[in-house]
C-alpha cells in the first residue's frame, strides 16, 4: 500500500493536522475617538489643521507666487506636524478646482497619513439613504477620498446619517454639525423645537447614537461641531453630550478665543479639538517678509501653547471654586 505524502518536506499524512495550526486572534479596528486622545496626549496638544486653500481674491491669491496647490498645501502639513494631531482639508476648496483640486485633496490626505496624522474629511454631507451610503463609502471606504472622519449634516434626520455611523464599526469616527461657528446658524439652530433649540435637539441624539461607540477613552466615535464662537451653547452642548468627541471651528479668522474654546472640553480637560484653517494657512499675510510655510508652522506651535494655557486656566479656576 503506498502512503501518500504531503508537499510539505513528505511527512506521511495525506491531510494536515489543523489542530496544530497557528491561532490568530481577530484584530478589530482601534475606536476612532481612543485613536483621537491617543494621539492628543502624545502631543500635547489639541490642534486640528484646517487645510483650506482659498479661492483667488482681489488682491489675495489663495495659492502663494512659487507654489503649486498640492506644494503649497502637503508643505504646511509636513510644517505643522509636530504641533498638531490631525488634519481637516474642505472639500469644497478642491471640488472649486476641478481634477487637480480632488489630486491635491489625495495629496494631502496622503502626506498626513505618512506623519501619522488623522484626516478628517470636511464634507458636511447628508441625504437620502442610498446617496449618503455613496458618501459614506467615498470618504469613510477605502478609496482614493477615504480619511479617518468626516463631518455630516443631520439636517435630514436619522436616516441620512445612519450610513456614516455604520462605519463607525470599522475605526472611523463622524463628527455631526451641532452649532455651527458662523454668525446666522442661529436662523435655524436657534429655533425652538416646541421647548429647546433645535440644536439642542441634535446634540440629544448625538449623544444617543454615539452611545454604542464609547471606547476605552470614554469618548465615542460620533462627535459633535460646535463653534468657538458660542461658548456658552459650547457649554451646554457639554452637558448634552458627556461622551461625545467635538471638534470645534472658530477659533483664529472667525474671532473665537483659546477660552472660548476650551468651553468645550470635559472636566478632566479631554473631548476636544480645534480647527483653524485660514488663520493658519495664511499667518504669512499678517507679516511682510514671512514665508508661508514657516509662518504656519509659528502659528500652529503659538495655537497649541494658547490653547493649553487656556485649559490650565480653566481647570485652576475650577479647582479654586471646589476648595
Amino acid at each position: 500500500m503506498v502512503v501518500p505524502k504531503d508537499a510539505r518536506g513528505g511527512r506521511e499524512n495525506a491531510t494536515p493536522d489543523v489542530t496544530q495550526a497557528a491561532r490568530y486572534a481577530i484584530m478589530r479596528p482601534m475606536n476612532f475617538a481612543d485613536r483621537l486622545a491617543h494621539a492628543s496626549r502624545l502631543k500635547d496638544s489639541v490642534v486640528v489643521l484646517g487645510i483650506d486653500p482659498q479661492l483667488d481674491a482681489s488682491g489675495a491669491p489663495g495659492i502663494p507666487p512659487g507654489y503649486t496647490l498640492a506644494r503649497f498645501c502637503c508643505e504646511i502639513v509636513e510644517a505643522c506636524a509636530g504641533s498638531a494631531i490631525a488634519v481637516k482639508p474642505q472639500l469644497a476648496f478642491y471640488e472649486a478646482r476641478g481634477l487637480e483640486g480632488m489630486r491635491a485633496f489625495c495629496e494631502v490626505v496622503k502626506t498626513a497619513r505618512r506623519l501619522g496624522l488623522i484626516t478628517i474629511a470636511d464634507a458636511k454631507r447628508g441625504d437620502i439613504g442610498t446617496t449618503s451610503a455613496a458618501y459614506a463609502e467615498a470618504f469613510l471606504g477605502d478609496g482614493d477620498f477615504a480619511c479617518d472622519a468626516v463631518t455630516v449634516n443631520p439636517y435630514q434626520g436619522s436616516d441620512a446619517l445612519m450610513p456614516f455611523i455604520a462605519k463607525v464599526k470599522n475605526g472611523r469616527g463622524v463628527f455631526v454639525l451641532v452649532k455651527t461657528s458662523n454668525p446666522s446658524s442661529g436662523e435655524f439652530q436657534d429655533l425652538n423645537a416646541p421647548n429647546r433649540p433645535i440644536w439642542e435637539s441634535v446634540a440629544a441624539r448625538v449623544n444617543g447614537w454615539g452611545g454604542d461607540f464609547i471606547g476605552a477613552s470614554g469618548l465615542s466615535s460620533v462627535g459633535a461641531v460646535v463653534g468657538a464662537t458660542y461658548p456658552v451653547e459650547a457649554r451646554r452642548a457639554r452637558e448634552l453630550m458627556p461622551s461625545a468627541t467635538i471638534l470645534v471651528p472658530g477659533y483664529g479668522a472667525q474671532g473665537g478665543t483659546a477660552a472660548d474654546a476650551v468651553a468645550s472640553a470635559r472636566a478632566d480637560g479631554a473631548g476636544f479639538i480645534v480647527n483653524a484653517s485660514r488663520s493658519l494657512m495664511y499667518a504669512y499675510q499678517k507679516n511682510v517678509g514671512a514665508k508661508p510655510v514657516e509662518a504656519a508652522a509659528e502659528y500652529a506651535e503659538a495655537m497649541r501653547k494658547d490653547i493649553n494655557a487656556a485649559l490650565a486656566a480653566r481647570q485652576t479656576e475650577s479647582l479654586a471654586r471646589t476648595a
